[in-house]
Parts: structure tokens; C-alpha cells; sequence
């Protein structure tokens, strides 16, 4: 469960959310989170959005202690912005160079970028190095 709340650029803010973790198998896990949203006092109005994710693990996959993973989801859902609906696929493959470094390449693609029908579909590629001592 999460909460978060407070005030940003004059309006107040209270965000609600749960995330589900299931281990389906030694290799094989599921997620997913929902969110809920009450923004007053914005510049559309009094918003109310929601969110969601959900995803697929697999651990150990082609190498010992690696980790890839798939989800979608999308991240701002109020009908008072935009013509349509964000939506992020991602997907990654963390795989250990040794004991203390692991290397993840992530692959990003945003559709309707801030909601907008209009707005190009955005990829984006990242590679995410963690040294862990």
C-alpha cells in the first residue's frame, strides 16, 4: 500500500496505490499496481486520475541470476487532459557482470505522450549500471 500527499504549485495533492507481487515459480513472477488520484485547485480543474502497471519477471533467464522483465502500463488516466491516453511498454534484462556489478539495458515505448493523440510515439533505450559494495 502507498500514500502520498501534499501541495504542489498552490493545489493539494492525495495519491493512493497497492502493488501485487506474486511468485508464480522459482523463474517465473507477476506484478502490478493501481493507483487513485485527487488533485485540487489545477489549472483543468478539480482532477481525479488513476494509473495502473502490470508486468511479467522471469529470473534466470539464459544466464545464473539475470533478470528480464515486460510491463505496460499507463501512468495518468483523467479524461479532463488530452484526446487520449498514455500508454509505456518496458522492457529490460538485468544481468550480473560479477557479485558487485550488474548491468541493465531498458527499452522504452511511450505512446500519446502526455495524453496527446497528436504527440509522436517516443522509444527511448537506457543502460543502467549498478556497482554494489
Amino acid at each position: 500500500m502507498q500514500y502520498a500527499g501534499g501541495s504542489i504549485l498552490g493545489g493539494e495533492f492525495d495519491v493512493f496505490g497497492a502493488n501485487l507481487e506474486l511468485t508464480l515459480s522459482d523463474r517465473i513472477a507477476v506484478f502490478g499496481r493501481y493507483g487513485y488520484g485527487s488533485y485540487a485547485n489545477t489549472a483543468f480543474g478539480d482532477l481525479k486520475p488513476s494509473y495502473w502497471m502490470a508486468g511479467v519477471a522471469f529470473v534466470g533467464l539464459f544466464i545464473e541470476n539475470a533478470l528480464a522483465g515486460i510491463a505496460v502500463g499507463q501512468p495518468f488516466i483523467a479524461s479532463e487532459i488530452g484526446d487520449s491516453t498514455q500508454t509505456n511498454f518496458e522492457a529490460f534484462y538485468n544481468f550480473p557482470i560479477n557479485g558487485n556489478i550488474g548491468v541493465t539495458p531498458v527499452f522504452q515505448m511511450i505512446t500519446n505522450p502526455a495524453n496527446q493523440g497528436v504527440n509522436a510515439t517516443i522509444l527511448t533505450g537506457t543502460l543502467r549500471t549498478v556497482f554494489s559494495f
